[in-house]
């Protein structure tokens, strides 16, 4: 799996992020993998020490497997419930996810080490020891892990879980009724409980940040974020043939287009009072040209 497939299937699991379920599990299978990682390799040496209280010691390298899911599992509750994280405007983005990989594994590595050191007698112990052994032996203990948890997390965004989120979308799409007729029209977000109003005729462009959109209107200074994927909000705006996709990232209003330049290799478009040029696709280029010549005649 190269690195760019990797970058697209975290984008694809950032509706997931802060899905329970999904962190419970990982918690505990995570907690479970540690456990056998530890029975098999015993890599904190628990053999080569002696108890500090009369526990077997299978029972001890259980703990390093409970200490992995209670920091996956408090993380998670921190990020998502407790800090909002990936709520409101706050969106999920791809280097938080790999932030988040990292830091369970430095903290669980951290709280085996302490766990260990409470649990065991292993007598004065040296800088050096934890300079070339601890720190050593706890990158390796991690570098299987983050690939199992790549790996859970490649099983839990399958094509399966996918088709899920399909059919949610088009579950709301389904509910929601919409008539070219009206003024104005409310967005529900099929991931979070999250609304907005907007009016088709005054939006300028739509573009797809993440898991958000953002909405660029007339007369608004700001975009207002709204938590869908682009292809969501393109569905629901179907029924206004002047709303027109130009670019796997953005969505155009054709009436609001000021100037455009270029040619049917490289074309850009602006909009009044806004600064941002929008790029036009190359398999988009003679259909939005098409449109913009309509338009002038």
């Amino acid at each position: 799996m190269t690195l760019s497939k990797l970058t697209d299937y975290f984008q694809q699991k950032h509706q997931l992020v802060d899905n329970q379920s999904y962190y419970l599990k990982l918690s505990v299978v995570m907690g479970m993998v540690l456990t056998v990682f530890v029975y098999i390799f015993d890599p904190y040496d628990n053999y080569l020490a002696i108890p500090k209280f009369e526990i077997p010691i299978k029972i001890i390298q259980l703990g390093y497997g409970i200490n992995t899911a209670f920091v996956i599992y408090f993380l998670y509750w921190l990020l998502f419930r407790k800090f909002r994280v990936a709520h409101g405007n706050r969106p999920w983005k791809t280097y938080h996810h790999w932030l988040l990989l990292v830091a369970i594994l430095t903290i669980a590595g951290f709280l085996g080490t302490v766990y260990h050191r409470f649990m065991m007698d292993v007598g004065e112990v040296d800088t050096n020891y934890y300079l070339f052994v601890t720190i050593p032996r706890s990158i390796i203990i991690a570098v299987p892990l983050f690939v199992i948890t790549l790996l859970l997390d490649q099983l839990y965004t399958s094509k399966t879980s996918q088709n899920n989120i399909v059919t949610s979308l088009n579950t709301v799409v389904k509910q929601e009724k919409v008539t070219p007729l009206e003024n104005k029209i409310i967005l529900k977000s099929p991931i979070v409980n999250q609304c907005i109003e907007i009016i088709p005729s005054e939006i300028q462009y739509i573009k797809a940040s993440g898991n958000y959109v953002e909405i660029y209107s007339t007369g608004h200074k700001k975009s207002k974020l709204f938590r869908a994927p682009l292809r969501f909000v393109a569905t629901r705006l179907e029924a206004y043939d002047f709303i027109i996709k130009c670019h796997r990232q953005y969505c155009i209003n054709i009436h609001k287009v000021a100037t455009y330049k270029g040619n049917s290799q490289r074309l850009l478009l602006t909009f009044k009072a806004l600064k941002e040029q929008i790029p036009v696709s190359k398999s988009y280029t003679k259909k939005i040209l098409s449109y913009i010549q309509n338009e002038e005649n």
